[in-house]
């Protein structure tokens, strides 16, 4: 008679069960609610609000650390644009997302191995359901303060770093012609070595590292914007193609040996003729 296999244990059958529960309460859910499921055109609406809400708080940001104000200069279609114009920048404050998931993964299962490697730290599943109930209580509002912290945080340190080089001179120079019917305050037609802050729909941002003075110009008095178009390491290389070449100079030849003086005819004795 076949040995009946034996029943599993309720305890490791519930602390199997709280482990799911666990993960389950620190996973972040992605579902799409249903008002947005069902109609598409609005959760790409609400999609693009939010990224331009992070955008604009970004340029914002940026233009801020050269004294100015961001939404004194921009109309409703600034906002709007702004994640055309800063893609890589909105991109990146999203990461936040990602990151909690990776945190929400770790600290389960770290959480697990610490209870199994050390017993003193085990808890009862009294213990266990009762933070779990916290957690689901205030796991949501945790996992929104995670998300707008990171995006806020990068927000700040990024213009912080992006003003910061600009500042220093690490930018691409541009130069600025102006209309003639639009010269600028010394009366010149052109402006070399500036660097570009942003533009919205009516002005552009520029920036003179050399007298530390940010200009706001309109666009309609700008005839010409022009650049260097080549890249950081194409500029090195035809800088190093121009410099001349240094001519080499010729090794050094160990001087001849002095000529031995020439001995002097050694005189020879008369002979008489024959007789």
């Amino acid at each position: 008679m076949p040995i009946p296999p034996p029943l599993p244990d309720p305890v490791d059958a519930e602390e199997a069960s709280l482990a799911r529960e666990e993960k389950e309460a620190f996973r972040l859910p992605l579902a799409v609610p249903s008002a947005l499921r069902q109609n598409p055109g609005l959760a790409l609406t609400a999609l693009y609000l939010g990224a331009s809400v992070i955008g604009m708080f970004f340029h914002h940001l940026l233009l801020r650390r050269f004294g100015l104000n961001a939404l004194d200069f921009s109309e409703t279609t600034d906002f709007l644009m702004i994640v055309v114009r800063e893609p890589l920048t909105v991109a990146l404050a999203l990461l936040g997302v990602p990151f909690y998931i990776v945190y929400g993964n770790t600290v389960v299962k770290v959480g697990g191995w610490l209870q199994r490697v050390f017993p003193r730290l085990k808890r009862s599943p009294a213990q266990r359901r009762q933070s779990l109930e916290t957690t689901r209580r205030w796991g949501p509002w945790l996992q929104v303060a995670f998300i707008l912290t990171y995006a806020l945080l990068f927000l700040m340190l990024y213009s912080t770093w992006r003003a910061n080089r600009i500042k220093a001179g690490n930018f691409r120079p541009l130069i600025v012609e102006y209309k003639t019917d639009s010269p600028r305050v010394d009366g010149s037609q052109r402006s070399d070595h500036l660097a570009l802050l942003g533009t919205t729909s009516r002005f552009a941002f520029l920036y003179d590292p050399t007298a530390r003075r940010t200009e706001v110009v309109p666009l309609d008095s700008i005839a010409r914007l022009s650049w260097d178009g080549r890249t950081r390491r194409e500029q090195e290389a035809d800088e190093k193609a121009a410099r001349p070449t240094p001519a080499a100079n010729p090794p050094a030849s160990s001087p001849l040996p002095a000529a031995a003086p020439a001995a002097a005819p050694q005189p020879t004795a008369p002979t008489s003729p024959a007789g």
